[in-house]
C-alpha cells in the first residue's frame, strides 16, 4: 500500500504551463467548473486580470494550489484538487496575454491607425492573437513579419518602423518582470501534493477545503459530497439510457474553455450528483419550463429533492430515487397539459403569435418548485388531474394578469391572492413548498369569482383611458394601435376557443376592431378598448378594409364566423347606432359606442370566469 504524504514544492510558470500541455494534470469528476472572468465585472470579484496582476507584484502564488499525485507507466499524473481558476487564469494569459491586458496594445494600434494601412485590422489581429513566448521573443518587428512570412504587410507599414520597434519593446517590459525576467520564468507557484490517495480521498480533500469558502455554491459543494453516493439502482432502463446521454453532455459542457484534461464520463456508476444534474438536464430538453441545472444557488431538481427527502444525507437509495422520477414526471405532465389548456398551441400560434406563451418563461425557479410540490400534494391525495389542472389554471393565469397592472400600489393590493408573488428568502419558500404538499389546494384558494371579476374589472378600466382624436396640429392622436397585453389577449382566446368550432382554427388570425382603428370622432373616448376588439380571420378582415361591418357577410367564411361571434360582433342596427361610414368611419354617439365595448367586455369577463369555475 502506497504511503500516504503531503509535499510542499515550487513550480515556476513554465513548469505548470509544461504540464498542462503533456496533458499530465487533469481535472477530476468532483472539481468546479472554471468562474472567473477575463477582465474585472464587479467590485471584489477575482478574475484573470487581477490574478495576474498580482503574480506580476508577488513573484509568487502565496496561495498554494493542490494536487493529487500519482505515478503511471508515462511518469508523474497530477489531480486538481485547489485552484482550477488560477490555473486556467495563468495559461490564458500565457496563451492570450492581449486579451488579459488589451490596453498593453492601444498606443501600437494607434500608430497602425495613423498610418492607415489597408491591412489595418489584419495586423492588428496578429498581434491581438499573439502568446506570450512569441511576443517575448520578437527582435525587430521587420523580423516578426519576414518569420511569418508576411513580408507585404511590413512593406505597408516601415515607414513607421522606428516608433513600431519602440512600441514593441515598451509592451515587452510590460510583460517582464521589472521589465527585465521573463514571467514564465521567474513567478514561482506554491503547490501542495497528496501523494498514494485515492480519488475518493481527493475529493474528502476538494470538501474540505471549500465547505467553509463562501465563493463555493450549494450546488458546487454537492458535486464533491456526493461524489461517492452511488449504491442505487435506476428501475427504468428507458429513462436510464436518456439520463446517461444528458450527463454524458453535462461532463462536456463543464469541460468547455477549460485548460486541463477534464473528466468525461463514459458509462461508470452515476452518483447522486449526476443523477440529479442529468434529471433536471434531460427535462430541460422536454419542458420548456424546466430551466437547466445551474450552479448559482441551488438548482431546481437540488431544492426539490431536500423538500422532499428532507435532506441530502443518507436519502439517495433505490426507493427514493424511483418515487422522484415518477412524482418529477408526473409533475411536469401535468404542470406541461395546464400550459396547453392556457396556450392551446394551435389557437394561439393563429390568432397571438406565440406572445402569450412566452409569459411562462417569467415563471422563476422558486414558481415552478411551489407549482411541482403543489401537483405531488395533490397526487398524494389522489386528486384526479382534471382538478389539478383547473386549480393550477387559477392560480397561473391570476399571477400572470397581475404583470398588466400599471399602478403599483393596486398590484401590491391584488398579489395578497397570488401565492407565486415572491415575498421573501429561501426559507420563507420552503416553507410554502411543505404546506403545498400537505394542502395543495392553498395555491388558489384565495382566488374565488370575486376575487377575478374585481382584478378583470380594474384591469378593463385600467386601460380605458378616453383621449380626444385630433391634436392641435390637425394629426390624429394614437393613430397606432396600442400593444395588447396579456389579460386582453386571455379573455378574446377563451372567448374564441369556446366559441369556435374546430374546422375554423386553421384560418389565419389577427386582432382586429370592430368599430376601425382610422375612425374619427368628437369629444373624447378610446378605440382601442378591449371591448372594440375580436379575434378575426385575416381574409376577412381584408376585405372589409375600414369599411361597414356588413362587409362580414360577403363570404361564407364571414357569414359563419359573425354568426359564431355575434355575441361580440354587433348586428348592422347596432353598428349604425354609433358609426357612419362616408368618406371614412366617423363615431358619432360615444355613449352608445361605450356600451357595446362595456357589454363585450363583460361577455369576455364572465366566459373567462366561467371556464375557471365551473
Amino acid at each position: 500500500m502506497t504511503e500516504k504524504k503531503v509535499k510542499n514544492e515550487q513550480w515556476t510558470i513554465k513548469e505548470l504551463i509544461s504540464k498542462i500541455n503533456n496533458k499530465e494534470i487533469n481535472k477530476p469528476r468532483f472539481q468546479r467548473k472554471k468562474k472567473w472572468d477575463i477582465r474585472p465585472k464587479k467590485n471584489n470579484y477575482p478574475n484573470n486580470y487581477d490574478y495576474i496582476n498580482f503574480l506580476f507584484h508577488t513573484e509568487n502564488s502565496v496561495h498554494a494550489i493542490t494536487f493529487g499525485q500519482e505515478s503511471n507507466l508515462n511518469g508523474l499524473i497530477y489531480t486538481n484538487i485547489d485552484g482550477n481558476n488560477r490555473i486556467n487564469a495563468i495559461k490564458h494569459f500565457i496563451d492570450n496575454p492581449f486579451e488579459v491586458f488589451t490596453e498593453y496594445l492601444d498606443k501600437l494600434f494607434n500608430i497602425f491607425d495613423n498610418i492607415n494601412s489597408k491591412n489595418n485590422d489584419k495586423i492588428k489581429k496578429i498581434f491581438k492573437s499573439l502568446s506570450y513566448e512569441e511576443i517575448i521573443k520578437i527582435k525587430t518587428p521587420a523580423k516578426f513579419f519576414r518569420d511569418r512570412n508576411e513580408k507585404e504587410l511590413w512593406i505597408e507599414i516601415r515607414d513607421k518602423e522606428e516608433e513600431i520597434e519602440k512600441e514593441v519593446e515598451e509592451i515587452q517590459q510590460k510583460l517582464m518582470i521589472n521589465k527585465s525576467d521573463r514571467f514564465d520564468r521567474n513567478v514561482k507557484i506554491n503547490v501542495n501534493l497528496f501523494e498514494g490517495y485515492n480519488t475518493d480521498e481527493l475529493n474528502t480533500t476538494f470538501e474540505d477545503i471549500n465547505k467553509y469558502n463562501s465563493k463555493l455554491t450549494e450546488t458546487e459543494l454537492l458535486g464533491s459530497r456526493l461524489h461517492n453516493v452511488s449504491n442505487f439502482i435506476i428501475t427504468d432502463k428507458s429513462f436510464e439510457s436518456e439520463l446517461i446521454v444528458c450527463i454524458k453532455q453535462y461532463y462536456i459542457d463543464k469541460s468547455n474553455n477549460e485548460v486541463l484534461d477534464c473528466y468525461k464520463f463514459q458509462g461508470e456508476s452515476i452518483n447522486a450528483n449526476d443523477f440529479i444534474v442529468g434529471f433536471q438536464n434531460l427535462y430541460n430538453t422536454k419542458y420548456h419550463f424546466i430551466s437547466k441545472t445551474e450552479v448559482d444557488g441551488l438548482s431546481l431538481f437540488f431544492k426539490l429533492w431536500k423538500i422532499l427527502y428532507d435532506s441530502f444525507e443518507d436519502t439517495f437509495t433505490t426507493e427514493n430515487i424511483n418515487n422522484f422520477i415518477e412524482k418529477i414526471n408526473y409533475s411536469c405532465k401535468i404542470l406541461q397539459e395546464t400550459i396547453s389548456n392556457i396556450f392551446t398551441d394551435k389557437i394561439n400560434d393563429k390568432i397571438f403569435n406565440k406572445t402569450c406563451q412566452e409569459k411562462i418563461d417569467t415563471l422563476k425557479k422558486n414558481n415552478i418548485l411551489m407549482l411541482i410540490c403543489c401537483i405531488i400534494g395533490f397526487k398524494n391525495k389522489d386528486i384526479i388531474k382534471k382538478k389539478i389542472i383547473k386549480n393550477l389554471e387559477k392560480c397561473l393565469i391570476y399571477h400572470f394578469f397581475i404583470s398588466d397592472i400599471k399602478d403599483t400600489d393596486k398590484k401590491d393590493i391584488f398579489r395578497t391572492n397570488d401565492l407565486l408573488t415572491y415575498k421573501a428568502g429561501g426559507t420563507f419558500i420552503n416553507n410554502v413548498c411543505e404546506k403545498l404538499l400537505y394542502d395543495p389546494q392553498i395555491i388558489s384558494n384565495k382566488l374565488n369569482k370575486e376575487v377575478y371579476n374585481n382584478l378583470l374589472d380594474y384591469l378593463l378600466e385600467e386601460i380605458n383611458i378616453p383621449y380626444i382624436r385630433k391634436l392641435d396640429n390637425g394629426k390624429n392622436k394614437k393613430d397606432k394601435r396600442r400593444n395588447l397585453r396579456f389579460v386582453d389577449k386571455t379573455l378574446m382566446f377563451y372567448y374564441f376557443k369556446e366559441k369556435m368550432p374546430t374546422n375554423m382554427l386553421d384560418k389565419k388570425y389577427s386582432i382586429e376592431h370592430i368599430a376601425p382603428n382610422s375612425s374619427d370622432w368628437e369629444g373624447e373616448l378610446n378605440k382601442d378598448r378591449t371591448g372594440n376588439l375580436i379575434p378575426l380571420i385575416y381574409e376577412i378582415n381584408t376585405l372589409r378594409g375600414n369599411k361597414h361591418i356588413n362587409k362580414y357577410n360577403t363570404t361564407n367564411d364571414g357569414i359563419e364566423f359573425r354568426n359564431f361571434m355575434k355575441d361580440i360582433i354587433p348586428d348592422d342596427t347596432t353598428y349604425d347606432n354609433f358609426i357612419i361610414h362616408e368618406k371614412k368611419p366617423f363615431i358619432y354617439n360615444n355613449g352608445k359606442y361605450n356600451d357595446m365595448c362595456k357589454k363585450n367586455e363583460e361577455i369576455y369577463k364572465n366566459n373567462l370566469i366561467k371556464c375557471l369555475f365551473e
